[in-house]
């Protein structure tokens, strides 16, 4: 039994080897942007009821294809001076589509996921002490009656930002919620204020961004910051650091973090630049899976991901596959990693 379980054990060591080394993700299906013009994607969304997969690029076009096989259902053009699509959020039952635009920062657009029916928007507004809360425009509150659909949106899957001040001045702060309810992150100009939303109080302040995300369960909290560029994540009980996810290279650049569903990995996306055999720089996209508990790299995919991974990526309702965008306006899904 004792040497059985030696020649498993290092069966499974050599699989985890060589699953390390493996750089190109096992796609299922990508396709190319129909645009003729340049444009990188840079929010995807899966349905968490049905076989849909939602793109939005900096071209203003919102695209629904199917989850299966990438095929277009149909396009919206998001309006003009909207800048591009920068976040896709579905309703919990699947039945709407939340698009905020660059430009629109506070608030998303609210569409049918049927056919991309514009309905109305979702609006965030601060209030004396901060924090942020949302509520349909007219137009949404005619459209769809009721409550204007608020009940319906997981705001934990938004990340909002507010801009202040001009020219040099200009501070963006970005603004993220833990799935219970209970905290608000905002973190702008390499510092994170954290809010408890029952009553305002600042819980914690600590250095880090620009980029945040709570874990399913809220927690933790995962901050990436350029300097020194790493990955931290927090403990929400008490605010002891949990792991630090140090990035290979310096000067690399993240666009998105994801906890797994299960909460028990993160998925990092972004850019790497390197020197190739002439010398020249160069760089590549990554998406990396981390797991939470070691605080180590399981993967690290960077070939057929372009010179960046633009987006963040999205989960199929059981795990199994993943869909993200590339710089090139390429949009794809490949199998999650054992």
């Amino acid at each position: 039994m004792k040497t059985m379980l030696t020649c498993l054990s290092a069966l499974l060591l050599v699989a985890a080897r060589s699953a390390a080394a493996q750089d190109t993700p096992n796609i299922v299906w990508e396709v190319p942007t129909p645009s003729l013009l340049a444009n990188s994607v840079l929010a995807v969304g899966w349905s968490p009821v049905a076989d849909s997969f939602a793109v939005g690029s900096d071209d203003r076009w919102f695209r629904l294809r199917q989850a299966s096989d990438g095929a277009l259902l149909y396009s919206v053009l998001e309006p003009q001076h909207s800048h591009g699509v920068a976040a896709i959020l579905y309703s919990i039952d699947g039945g709407l589509i939340g698009v905020r635009n660059q430009s629109s920062g506070m608030s998303f657009r609210v569409q049918q996921a049927s056919d991309g029916l514009f309905l109305g928007n979702v609006v965030g507004t601060f209030n004396a002490n901060a924090l942020i809360s949302f509520a349909p425009d007219a137009t949404l509150l005619a459209n769809t009656g009721g409550d204007g659909t608020i009940s319906r949106w997981r705001f934990s899957d938004l990340t909002v930002f507010r801009v202040t001040g001009t020219g040099y001045q200009t501070v963006s702060t970005a603004f993220s919620f833990s799935p219970d309810g209970t905290l608000q992150a905002a973190t702008a100009k390499g510092r994170i204020v954290v809010q408890r939303r029952s009553d305002a109080a600042v819980v914690k302040t600590m250095r880090g961004g620009p980029k945040l995300v709570f874990s399913p369960d809220s927690s933790l909290l995962a901050s990436w910051s350029p300097t020194p560029n790493h990955i931290l994540l927090w403990r929400t009980s008490n605010w002891t650091l949990a792991a630090q996810l140090p990035s290979p290279a310096s000067n690399e650049g993240v666009a998105g973090m994801r906890f797994s569903p299960d909460g028990q990995r993160l998925v990092s996306t972004g850019y790497s630049p390197y020197l190739d055999p002439s010398g020249l720089w160069q760089q590549k996209g990554f998406i990396r899976f981390w797991d939470v508990a070691s605080g180590t790299m399981q993967w690290n995919f960077d070939q057929q991901t372009d010179i960046a991974v633009t987006s963040a990526i999205t989960w199929s309702p059981d795990g199994l596959r993943f869909g993200y965008g590339l710089y090139n306006g390429t949009a794809a899904v490949a199998i999650t990693p054992p």
